[in-house]
């Protein structure tokens, strides 16, 4: 029973580790573990014994995340999880390649951001019959044929 407890709090901090990846500011000195709320404490018990020798940045998105994880509604605790699930099940290099495609969003204007935005609303709002015909037209693209479609696509938008 204790060792089915401990894996679920183990899960649940590694969750939160994933979760907020990329969004939390590290602290240069990092924090102690008597700084966290007791819910924090609570929540990140199986890394007790080892917080002071985390590296600062992830001791701060695992407290980041915490307080995240604690305002969340058991709906959206679940889709975290489900997330999380999903995460796990990837293969070391896709989850490489999405964590590249994050770092290049984060690095665009807001003004790119927009457009990666709405293009992924534009193409999350297609029927699924819709989104493989699109899938089949950008297969059978070239190369230069997909480069030239995104400038007219950038161009048009500019104007």
């Amino acid at each position: 029973m204790w060792f089915r407890e401990a894996m679920r709090r183990a899960s649940l901090a590694m969750a939160l580790l994933i979760v907020v990846c990329g969004f939390a500011v590290a602290h240069a000195q990092g924090m102690s573990w008597d700084s966290l709320s007791p819910e924090q404490q609570t929540m990140l018990q199986p890394l007790a014994d080892r917080w002071a020798s985390l590296p600062a940045d992830q001791q701060a998105r695992l407290a980041n995340g915490s307080q995240r994880w604690a305002q969340m509604d058991p709906e959206q605790r679940t889709a975290a999880q489900e997330r999380f699930k999903t995460w796990r099940k990837l293969s070391p290099e896709k989850r490489q390649a999405i964590r590249a495609q994050f770092d290049r969003f984060q690095q665009m204007s807001p003004e790119e951001k927009a457009q990666v935005r709405n293009a992924y609303e534009r193409v999350r709002d297609m029927t699924p019959e819709q989104r493989r015909e699109l899938r089949e037209r950008w297969g059978k693209m070239s190369p230069e044929e997909r480069r030239a479609k995104i400038e007219r696509r950038r161009t048009r938008r500019g104007s």
